[in-house]
């Protein structure tokens, strides 16, 4: 908690200092959940582990974790051993797949992230909305959700469900009560409101995305300037009543004082035969130069 009692208004923490130790894989989950209720939602933690030297599997499992960190960094201490995912090629090629994810979905963490510092409530203040958030948040009726610790949400509508003990190859993962999809293959998971077995082979982390969401994409490219380029597209999930919706921040992606943004707030709706997706954008000071 120290570094608490250092950070001020729209700042962020890493928690260093941590061990390159499966314990602290799974504790890098509270911490950075504990960090959003505090108002600080970028949070990360020395993906690999920053004392002591990692392993190849540990590295693995924590380089596929620490993609949804909203603040994302493989860290460690002068004198251990060199933790590039390059060391392996099996940690390469997962960070290759984890990586892209995250690159591909830049542009919903960072309406996210615009949402934590600048939504409002109906009453005018500050509505304190997060960036990564424990299942409880959306599912407060849920009692089945309250102290679950080994899976997180981004945003309302990502579940991350990560291995965490050496040598599994499976994770138990509950599914609140909604319609949850693949994000791989977009095929519903049959459980809702109760917990699945899922395979988790080595290469493979599991995600799902919430029935009535909408993920704002762009094509991954090696760098978030170059991936600012690429075409955007929308990654809609429907709910039980056949409807999505999400939003969409923008800026000049390089200025902290700009004058030029947009939201854009999606609504989807479907029936049998057709769908039809209303985007309506809030421009300020918008120019075809962005």
């Amino acid at each position: 908690m120290a570094g608490l009692a250092r950070c001020e208004y729209k700042t962020g923490v890493t928690w260093g200092d941590n061990h390159a130790s499966w314990d602290d894989l799974y504790n890098s989950i509270p911490g950075m959940l504990n960090f959003q209720l505090f108002g600080i939602p970028l949070v990360g933690s020395d993906i690999c582990g920053f004392i002591d030297s990692t392993t190849e599997q540990l590295c693995g499992r924590w380089m596929q974790l620490g993609a949804f960190y909203p603040f994302s960094r493989n860290h460690n201490v002068k004198g251990a051993a060199s933790q590039e995912p390059y060391e392996w090629e099996s940690v390469a090629a997962i960070s290759r797949t984890v990586l892209g994810i995250r690159y591909s979905i830049l542009p919903y963490y960072y309406t996210l992230f615009h949402l934590a510092n600048n939504a409002t409530s109906a009453d005018g203040h500050a509505a304190g909305a997060t960036v990564t958030r424990p299942l409880f948040f959306e599912f407060p009726a849920d009692p089945n959700t309250y102290a679950i610790d080994t899976q997180f949400l981004v945003g309302p509508g990502l579940l991350v469900s990560p291995v965490l003990t050496k040598d599994a190859t499976s994770v138990d993962a509950y599914f609140p009560p909604a319609r949850w999809f693949d994000y791989y293959t977009g095929s519903e998971q049959p459980s809702s409101g109760a917990t699945a077995t899922l395979s988790a082979p080595m290469d493979h982390i599991n995600l799902h995305i919430r029935g009535g969401v909408t993920i704002p994409r762009q094509s991954p490219a090696l760098t978030t300037a170059a991936t600012r380029q690429n075409p955007f597209n929308l990654l809609l999930a429907l709910d039980a009543e056949q409807a999505a919706t999400g939003s969409l921040f923008l800026d000049d992606g390089e200025s902290l004082a700009h004058s030029s943004q947009c939201f854009i707030a999606y609504s989807t709706t479907c029936n049998s035969s057709s769908c039809s997706l209303v985007a309506k954008a809030t421009p300020k000071g918008w120019s075809q130069a962005m």
